[in-house]
């Protein structure tokens, strides 16, 4: 039986490193990842490892092996998927070490707990992984949190958070780079002719999309307009703990694409250029500040035919509060508390917003909320198609919160592809849809397509 170990996988699953033992000639043994029965991958043999020959007494080689789609960590865990060696003969499996294993875990984790809430914790238990509970202290100094009451540390730029989804960047500023969407392969630039083609796929696909939805909406009377917000990390890459120069090519090429279509907004150039005295961004979460989405609410109504930006001319963000952010559990296990400037009390006169309709499936995605405002200054009904940047109605740091006071119906549907039978149903006076730059690797379904 061959001894050796997968001791990496890359970032994009499509390299497995490691090292093998080698024939009693010396030979390089055949290599390849069992893939159902199917022999697939390209193995390339290095040097010796010497660690591997001084620990073990082994002859060995290290080894890359290539492949030409990701490995399912699912599949490797479970071992339907495995590296194989052949050598005078004898055919044995490569197990996952160093830390192939644990990232093949960490991954499978992750994509569970995207789908499942609460498949994390059942996992970990399972796993009788043990936590560290820096929550468990936390309710006793709730107060002075809240009050801004706050001691700063110096933690290393580009620390990950245990779960691999975000890292700590410069000033304070905490960015998802990892996650169920592999954020930080999106930056990564194609590599062959395959990756060229699918991302001008995905680009294609979207831009179907929106002139689709532009032309049936347009039948219908309704304007619409189709938004997608930069990543954090695109936005402030000067600030991010990686070596981001630009948006990723997805994101440039959609933009191409729809430069010069009226119904297109990107926030791209809006964040690069960003001037203003309080910054656009949480630092502790993945989304803007209020002045960030003051600032898209400000620029959407001026592209509504009908409703006059100057409305939020007088707003002022003179009010302040400590906020925890969505990424600080990630590396501590309690929130982490930010300073923010948020409207001053009385923003858009005193609002009269009534949750008129709620349906919630569980989780976020393919929640339903209607909200109402008779005093709302824009007396017309919108409906938009978008994640969490539109959010919760309670909070400046989400575009809710803004046109639940700014238009007299509202409403949110959590999901990326515009329902045309639902527009029809109530038909609004708007439509928008909203992305967000890490999700552009999922086209929405084209109407009338299935």
């Amino acid at each position: 039986m061959l001894k050796g170990y997968v001791d990496s996988i890359s970032p994009n699953k499509r390299s497995l490193t490691g090292w093998v033992q080698v024939g009693e000639g010396g030979e390089d043994p055949d290599l390849w990842l069992d893939l159902d029965g199917e022999q697939v991958g390209k193995a390339v043999f290095g040097a010796e490892r010497a660690d591997v020959r001084s620990a073990l007494g082994l002859a060995n080689k290290s080894f890359t092996l290539t492949l030409e789609t990701p490995v399912q960590s699912q599949n490797v865990l479970a071992k339907a998927h495995q590296v194989a060696a052949v050598a005078d003969g004898v055919r044995s499996f490569i197990p996952l070490g160093g830390s192939a294993y644990h990232q093949m875990l960490a991954d499978f984790v992750r994509a569970s707990a995207a789908n499942v809430r609460g498949a994390r914790e059942v996992i970990l238990d399972a796993l009788e992984v043990n936590e560290l509970k820096l929550s468990k202290h936390f309710a006793e100094v709730r107060e002075s949190s809240e009050a801004g009451e706050l001691s700063y540390l110096g933690f290393p730029v580009g620390l990950r958070s245990s779960d691999d989804v975000g890292q700590i960047g410069k000033d304070g500023h905490l960015f998802l780079t990892g996650g169920s969407n592999a954020l930080r392969d999106q930056y990564r630039a194609p590599e062959d002719a395959a990756e060229e083609a699918l991302l001008e796929k995905r680009a294609t696909m979207w831009a179907s999309a929106i002139r689709t939805n532009s032309e049936v909406l347009d039948d219908l009377g309704i304007p619409f307009l189709q938004v997608v917000i930069p990543e954090k990390l695109t936005a402030l890459r000067h600030l991010a703990p990686l070596a981001i120069t630009g948006p990723t090519p997805l994101y440039r090429r959609l933009d191409e694409l729809m430069a010069n279509e009226p119904n297109y907004v990107s926030f791209l150039s809006m964040f690069e250029g960003w001037s203003g005295d309080i910054g656009a961004w949480q630092r502790n979460d993945t989304h803007c500040s209020p002045a960030g989405t003051l600032a898209m609410a400000r620029a959407l109504l001026d592209r509504l035919p009908g409703c006059d930006p100057a409305i939020l001319d007088g707003v002022e963000l003179t009010g302040t509060i400590y906020r925890n952010g969505d990424l600080a559990p990630k590396f501590f296990d309690i929130p982490l508390w930010d300073k923010q400037q948020i409207p001053a009390p009385g923003t858009l006169g005193d609002p009269e917003i009534e949750l008129a309709f709620s349906h919630s499936p569980g989780n976020f995605v393919g929640s339903h909320n209607v909200w109402t405002n008779e005093s709302a200054p824009i007396k017309k009904k919108v409906v938009v198609f978008g994640n969490s940047f539109f959010g919760s109605v309670t909070s400046p740091t989400r575009l809710s919160w803004w046109f639940a006071r700014l238009f007299s119906e509202y409403h949110l549907k959590w999901e990326n592809t515009v329902d045309m039978d639902y527009v029809r149903d109530v038909r609004p006076d708007y439509v928008i849809a909203q992305s967000i730059e890490r999700f552009l690797v999922r086209p929405p379904r084209i109407p009338g397509t299935s």
